[in-house]
């Protein structure tokens, strides 16, 4: 994959690859090729400054600027591995996983690459992952994903072929650059085929319109709140250069599936994946996108549907295991299949559906949010008795998060929601603080004993 990156930037070294894009769609910065393949080598310099060898992990926390795509390219072609931050954790959140990764360095908003020149390939170990991010885990703490290089290859690859992705294609780039979507699909996967990446400086409706028809833009990566969002949007733009709107992360449901077709005229294209698989399956670029489908597995990729409906997933791009979890690991597999933990159905085409969710994620605007997190920060608080949390439906972000609080005898509940309000938001990220609080005189619980989140979530 990183020599793929090289060697397009190489043969694109005159064109613009990597430009910014303000709120009203007009440029703000721009590196044609050859500036960021100099900028590579330059972060590569810093990178050796601080020690970073072949097999070392570098985390990178970087804004959404020009430093942002040359400072992964360099650790890749460094053969270390890359961790990506999410801005937006907790001060306790971002400790967790800093502590996890073991890095041997932090490129943070203040660093700054060295001086610029030609880029350098190295090897790196065998067992070496190219890619180790962090996602919700069912203890409470992050779990790592590693993904080696040749996994990351075999998935982009088949990724472009069904999707025709390639230089001719412009990518509005919209999505957080911490997770597979942003990060592997949008990023990796448009500079290893030397595709123009156009940053918006954050996503917004009307901004993103304006800049999709500014800089005729092709090609657009989004989760279902942002097509909802774009779809109920009053402003008007030309959109006739646009070839490929692919939603992911999270379900798009029928209606919004209907609106946006009917707004832009254009079918949106569902994908399926996971941060442990990378992309599963995908409707087709020419054939039948079915409205509720997330499509076909990709070639060489295999789905099989255990008795009780879980998806189980085998294919090239599946990670080996957890970071540093052997047990965890040992849970997640089955045969050589992985457990994705949802549920899902086929129909007679061979399309995949997804019906519903064995593991108990919360899924706000296409991010995972642990139940246990929360609960854990809220039940610290030394008037909450008891606490559970779960996703409650919206129509804008498709679920929220939802607080059930029984409180301690005596304790005012409306003095004691302000201060719960508070303290989540000291130490919880904007999407995983609950919009709603409840309060009970008792938990639900099944004939078993163990809290029955499902009824939470009904009521």
């Amino acid at each position: 994959m990183i020599r793929r990156m090289l060697e397009a930037l190489e043969a694109n070294s005159e064109r613009e690859l990597y430009a910014g894009v303000d709120s009203q769609g007009e440029r703000t910065w721009s590196l044609p090729a050859n500036e960021l393949l100099a900028t590579v080598g330059g972060w590569q310099q810093e990178l050796r400054a601080r020690g970073v060898r072949p097999g070392d992990r570098v985390g990178i926390d970087l804004p959404r600027g020009p430093e942002l795509l040359p400072a992964h390219i360099a650790t890749l072609a460094s053969g270390a591995t890359v961790v990506p931050i999410n801005p937006a954790l907790t001060d306790a959140e971002r400790a967790r996983v800093l502590e996890r990764a073991e890095l041997k360095t932090l490129l943070e908003p203040t660093a700054r690459c060295g001086r610029p020149g030609r880029p350098s390939l190295a090897q790196s170990p065998a067992d070496s992952p190219a890619l180790l991010v962090f996602t919700s885990g069912t203890t409470g703490e992050p779990k790592g994903v590693p993904l080696a290089e040749a996994q990351l290859e075999a998935n982009l690859d088949a990724l472009a072929q069904a999707w025709g992705l390639s230089e001719a294609d412009r990518l509005l780039h919209v999505l957080p650059c911490h997770h597979l979507h942003g990060l592997v699909l949008a990023l990796y996967g448009s500079a290893r085929v030397g595709l123009p990446i156009l940053m918006l400086e954050r996503f917004d409706a009307e901004a993103c319109l304006m800049a999709l028809d500014a800089q005729h833009a092709s090609v657009f990566m989004g989760v279902p709140t942002m097509l909802r969002r774009m779809a109920r949007s009053e402003l008007r733009r030309d959109l006739a250069g646009m070839r490929l709107f692919v939603s992911g992360s999270a379900p798009l449901t029928p209606q919004d599936f209907r609106a946006f077709e009917a707004r832009f005229e254009h079918t949106p294209l569902e994908r399926y994946g996971l941060s442990e698989t990378m992309i599963v399956s995908t409707n087709p670029l020419d054939g039948e996108r079915r409205c509720g489908s997330v499509g076909r597995p990709l070639p060489d990729t295999e789905v099989r549907l255990a008795p009780d409906g879980e998806i189980e997933v085998r294919g090239p791009a599946l990670m080996h295991g957890y970071w540093q979890a052997p047990e965890l690991t040992r849970e997640a597999f089955h045969e050589g299949f992985f457990r994705t933990g949802d549920l899902g159905r086929r129909d007679d085409a061979g399309y995949l559906y997804i019906v519903g969710r064995k593991k108990e994620l919360i899924i706000v605007g296409g991010t995972n949010v642990l139940p246990g997190e929360v609960e854990q920060v809220l039940a610290e608080h030394a008037a909450v008795e008891e606490v559970a949390v779960a996703g409650l439906p919206d129509p804008d972000r498709g679920e929220v998060v939802g607080a059930f609080v029984v409180a301690a005898a005596g304790q005012d509940a409306r003095e004691l929601e302000a201060q719960l309000r508070e303290r989540a938001e000291q130490l919880l990220a904007p999407y995983k603080r609950p919009r709603l609080y409840r309060f009970l005189p008792a938990l639900p619980r099944n004939a078993m004993g163990k809290l029955d989140r499902l009824a939470l979530s009904r009521d």
